[in-house]
């Protein structure tokens, strides 16, 4: 299949959708409480699938867990049509070439996640009577090992924050365009926020009292959080505004684009501001989630209670926060002397 053809092979949300809300359509698959596929085509079956499976009408997951579904999806029926005789002739070998395929291309949790959305795929072809085997027995998740962590510099961290500035190139808007570098790279510095979350991050999310001052924003999964400002970054914050009016720029995102009004920039343009950042100063490169690494790590290095930070930075459980601090006490205990 040509790579025009193979962008075609998606999972449409609208046409899942219709799927659903259309009782005629599903009455035309079902018989005797089950549902006969065979006249389906691949693409229909997966549409079938996400539509009665993963998000029947009655659903409410979240806006992520769609978008991630989808990924996963997309990706297995891509597989499926390019490199198979179809779903209706799936073979085991097929599927040990889609395993070894993830395993190459994938860190250990999307191998993980991608395993298990193909086990519930061909889980709900054997229910139905679509496969006469459940092939979802052989699907199971490689061993491959979590790649090593390097340690965390802090001291570098903030060197490369501070060289987010000197990244720009261009003349035009140069000054607005090294104070709005220098801003995000303090505040991913500064607050340990995603890289999805300062790209959203306006000015109305910015709050001034005489106690502190902070940001407060809907962040992963539609959870308000509120975040302290450091002086610094709440200064460079008023100085970038400030200069935004001064040259007529009306976007009121903080990482703003400055070719439009009401997009801030994209987050390959942000990882790409910090790899250049680090190669400036000849660190190693860094995406932005490595900041957010940084940030937690040093909360808890100087005591701040768990709780505390699974709050400030947003996990949904404090078992994730506390892998960040088995990690720092693993990497106090390699620096200890051996007895």
């Amino acid at each position: 299949m040509n790579e025009e053809g193979m962008n075609e092979v998606v999972i449409k949300e609208e046409a899942t959708l219709a799927f659903a809300d259309s009782r005629e359509k599903l009455l035309a698959v079902l018989e005797n409480d089950h549902l006969n596929m065979k006249a389906l085509s691949d693409l229909e079956i997966f549409e079938l699938f996400w539509a009665t499976e993963l998000f029947p009408i009655y659903s409410q997951k979240s806006p992520h867990t769609k978008r991630a579904y989808k990924q996963d999806l997309d990706y297995i029926l891509r597989f499926f049509v390019t490199k198979t005789e179809g779903v209706k002739q799936l073979t085991i070998l097929n599927l040990h070439e889609y395993l070894k395929d993830v395993h190459d291309q994938y860190a250990p949790r999307t191998v993980k996640r991608r395993n298990a959305m193909l086990r519930r795929f061909l889980r709900f072809l054997h229910i139905n009577d679509y496969h006469a085997r459940d092939l979802s027995l052989q699907v199971k998740d490689q061993m491959k090992p979590e790649p090593l962590r390097r340690e965390i510099d802090f001291d570098e961290m903030e060197a490369i924050a501070l060289a987010f500035r000197h990244t720009v190139k261009q003349k035009k808007n140069r000054e607005l365009l090294q104070l709005r570098n220098e801003t995000m790279g303090y505040l991913l510095l500064t607050t340990g926020m995603r890289a999805s979350e300062l790209l959203s991050l306006q000015i109305g999310h910015i709050h001034e009292t005489t106690s502190m001052n902070y940001i407060e924003f809907k962040g992963k999964r539609e959870k308000w959080r509120r975040v302290p400002l450091s002086n610094n970054s709440f200064h460079l914050i008023q100085r970038l505004e400030k200069l935004k009016q001064f040259e007529g720029i009306m976007n009121p995102h903080i990482c703003f684009n400055l070719h439009s009004n009401c997009n801030s920039i994209s987050y390959e343009a942000l990882r790409l501001i910090a790899n250049s950042a680090a190669e400036q100063l000849n660190f190693q490169s860094n995406s932005p989630h490595w900041f957010r690494r940084s940030f937690i790590t040093k909360l808890l290095a100087n005591g701040t209670p768990l709780y505390e930070v699974m709050n400030i930075s947003g996990h949904e459980s404090i078992n994730t926060t506390n892998t960040y601090l088995q990690q720092l006490k693993n990497t106090y205990l390699s620096t200890l002397p051996y007895k």
